[in-house]
Formats: structure tokens, C-alpha cells, sequence
């Protein structure tokens, strides 16, 4: 089968979890034999790739294209055309992003299936910021959504796609997955861990507020670009809660450096409104270390599978699952640990890949009863 994954940003990029999700899910179907191909922009790349050309990887033949104005990626849009003609599905990434929106109509003007994973962004929280501009491009897609295949992560973006979109709309609900990548030699500094993108979705004010209230004086590690309003916003809160020292704001980190942080870390702590997954939930798991994560995200399974905890993310029974975290026995920590390694396997790219194949192969052949329909 020929598959077409276009996105406004890719791996190497990590600008966010999307770039590495279709970037893992690219390289396992090359891996099962099919033919894949990708087109994006230069955003987050910088000299790690040649642009402007096809060149072959391990993720199939890529196209980065050198894009001064984000938003307007005419040069994408043109390198496109050539995979969208030949392709058999056409898989996008985001609704709002232009190429998208751009590509779907025309994909299925000429035939194409187009299968479209929105990533979150019809999540009520994502939805508050350029309303205006969203409900534009999200009218737009109601004219032909009945063509489209939509991919939704977690029962909750379920009722997100149903609610902006309507009830008749497509969906398969599947997972992220993920590539385990090797798990690190643990250095134990029993930190607590934050990872991912500095902005207010995050809540990372609540876990700020919580560490007072934690009996355990562990460091708090936060891992991203904190360099905007929110990040000094929050550098100032731990100043006024007198816990600053207490905090490292590291900036960001990638690759071997992310993934030793995790191992080292006592706890990965992802506060968030909500998610419709959580990529660095599962990349902390590949290392053994559990996770707490609010209640907006759906991870649910760390609570059952005593891998973590599943809390709310107010700042009281924030620092309650803390507390009952560093107060487990080592025997109990090295379970809990053992567990995190258990539960990532079910999200594993290379074992669950066959699931996407199926829904592929389904969709092309034009059945209308999907596997994992919703």
C-alpha cells in the first residue's frame, strides 16, 4: 500500500508529540513493506535534514520543505502533489494547520482516501485560542468530512470530534503508539520530572503550587522552552511560594538527554487540563519510571496497573498523589517500576502496527463496518 503523511512539522522536529507519533507509525509500515511517503516543513528541523529535495530514510522517501512563512507553505503544497497523485491514503496530521485543509479537498477530488488524526486540537481547552480561526477552517471541513476517516486517541476526543464536527462523522479510536526506545542506565537522583511544552494547557502553576505541600523535598525538574510569558509567569510563582530553589528549569531537552532525565527521575509528574494522550507519559514508561497524570488525560490504566497514579489535578490531591508516591517502600517503587516497563508495552508501534494496516486496508477497500469504528 502507497501512504502520504504531510504535517506542518516532523521528526526530527519536536516541536511536539506529533512529530514523533507519525514519524514512529511511518517507519514501522516501511518496515511491514509499504511504500511511504512524507512532506513537511523545515519548522524545528534545522540543518539535521537537506530541504527542498526527496531523500530516502528509514521512515520512506521525505520532502522537507524550506518554509519562510509557516502558515503559508506554498513550497509544500506543491511538493505534495506528486505522492497525492500516487498514493492509495492520504494521512494528515492537525486540522488547522493549511496543508491539511488544503490537501484534503483535492485528495478527494481525485480519489484519494484521506484518513485525518486531529492530535488534540478539537479539545475544548485548544479551542479558546484563535476561535475565530478555527471555527473558519472547521466550517470548511463539514463540507466533506463524510469522505474522511477521523482518528481519535481517547474516549473524551471522541465526544470532541462529535461535537465539532457531528455525529455522523468517522472515527477509529486507537492509541498513540510509540517506538520503546532503549532504556537508559538509571542514575537514581529521585527528582520529580516535567516534560513537554511551557504553556497554560499544562497547569504546571498546580504542580508549583502542590510541591510546597509534598512532605518530600525532592527536586522538581521541568523540561521545556520556558522561555515565553507563562514560563516566567511561573518562575515567579515558585519565587512567591518560596520553593524556587526547589526548581530547575532545565529548557529543552531531546533525545538520549530526555530519555536519561526520565530514567533518573523518581516520578514523572503531567498535570494538564487535558490531553487526548500524552506521548511523554509513554516515554517515561519506556524507562521504567512511573507517571502521575491528571484526570483530563486518559490514563486511567497507570492507577489500575499500580504503575502510577491517575489524580486529579487540583493542587491538594496533587500533592496527596505525590506524597503517596515517595511514601511507597523500595520494594513497592521497584514493583511500580516493573509495571511502568509491562504497561508500554501495550502501546508498542512494532506490535500494534498490524491494527493500523487493518484499518487502512478496510478503508481503501471502501468497507464501511472499520475495525476499532466508534
Amino acid at each position: 500500500m502507497k501512504l502520504f503523511f504531510t504535517a506542518g512539522s516532523f521528526y526530527p522536529a519536536q516541536i511536539g508529540g506529533p512529530d514523533n507519533v507519525m514519524y514512529w507509525q511511518a517507519k514501522a509500515l516501511v518496515k511491514r513493506g509499504h511504500d511511504v511517503f512524507v512532506a513537511t516543513t523545515d519548522d524545528g528541523v534545522g540543518d539535521r535534514v537537506p530541504l527542498n529535495r526527496w531523500i530516502e530514510t528509514d521512515y520512506g522517501k521525505a520532502f522537507y520543505a524550506k518554509t519562510a512563512i509557516h502558515y503559508l507553505p506554498l513550497r509544500l503544497f506543491f511538493a505534495s502533489l506528486g505522492p497525492l497523485l500516487r498514493c492509495d491514503i492520504l494521512h494528515l496530521s492537525a486540522i488547522y494547520y493549511p496543508i491539511s485543509w488544503l490537501l484534503a479537498p483535492v485528495a478527494i477530488l481525485l480519489g484519494k482516501k484521506v484518513v485525518w488524526t486531529p492530535h488534540g486540537e478539537l479539545d475544548p481547552d485548544a479551542m479558546i485560542y484563535s476561535t475565530g480561526r478555527k471555527k473558519a477552517v472547521l466550517r470548511f471541513v463539514r463540507l466533506f468530512k463524510k469522505r474522511i476517516l477521523f482518528q481519535s486517541t481517547c474516549d473524551a476526543e471522541t465526544g470532541y470530534i462529535h461535537n465539532q464536527l457531528g455525529h455522523n462523522a468517522r472515527i477509529v479510536l486507537l492509541p498513540c503508539f510509540v517506538e520503546v526506545v532503549p532504556k537508559q542506565v538509571r542514575n537514581p537522583e529521585n527528582h520529580w520530572l516535567f516534560v513537554g511544552r511551557i504553556h497554560p494547557k499544562k497547569a504546571i502553576e498546580r504542580l508549583i503550587k502542590a510541591l510546597p505541600l509534598v512532605t518530600s523535598k525532592k527536586q522538581l525538574k521541568i523540561v521545556g522552552d520556558y522561555n515565553n510569558e507563562y514560563g516566567r509567569e511561573m518562575m515567579a510563582l515558585a519565587d512567591e511560594l518560596g520553593c524556587r530553589e526547589q526548581i530547575d528549569f532545565v529548557g529543552h531537552k531531546r533525545d538520549t538527554e530526555k530519555y536519561q532525565l526520565m530514567a533518573d527521575a523518581y516520578c514523572l509528574i503531567m498535570p494538564s487540563h487535558t490531553e487526548n494522550f500524552g506521548i511523554v507519559v509513554t516515554e517515561a514508561l519506556t524507562q521504567g519510571t512511573p507517571v502521575i497524570a491528571s484526570k483530563g488525560t486518559p490514563w486511567q490504566i497507570l492507577s489500575d496497573r499500580r504503575a502510577g497514579i491517575w489524580a486529579s489535578n487540583e493542587v491538594e490531591p496533587l500533592a496527596e498523589a505525590m506524597n503517596q508516591l515517595a511514601a511507597l517502600s523500595p520494594e513497592t517503587y521497584a514493583e511500580y517500576r516493573e509495571n511502568a516497563l509491562r504497561v508500554v508495552d501495550e502501546f508498542d508501534v512494532e506490535r500494534n502496527i498490524q491494527k493500523w494496516e487493518t484499518v487502512y486496508s478496510q478503508f481503501y477497500a471502501g468497507k464501511q463496518q472499520l475495525a476499532y469504528s466508534v
